[in-house]
């Protein structure tokens, strides 16, 4: 099923970028889902742009691995950190 573009989506549906985000990046560990909240949070506050939560995503997914999280968690930072924004 492919996933919506953010024009797609209707307005207010960051429950559904963290569940996205919980789902597709597989994750199951308490410190992981916390972190998927703070992104789905930092989009929800305008602090950070859906478009680089989204193509960090599809990135991570997009390499194939078993377990897409780290990487995804690891530039998203970096991604965030260059905004001014802490995760």
């Amino acid at each position: 099923m492919p996933t919506a573009t953010a024009a797609e989506r209707p307005e207010g549906s960051v429950a559904d970028i963290a569940e996205r985000l919980k789902t597709g990046l597989r994750v199951k560990a308490p410190p992981d889902v916390a972190f998927c909240d703070r992104v789905a949070k930092a989009v929800r506050e305008g602090r950070l742009p859906e478009r680089v939560v989204d193509s960090t995503y599809n990135w991570a997914i997009a390499r194939g691995k078993k377990y897409p999280f780290p990487a995804f968690e690891h530039v998203i930072t970096l991604q965030a950190a260059k905004l001014g924004v802490s995760l």
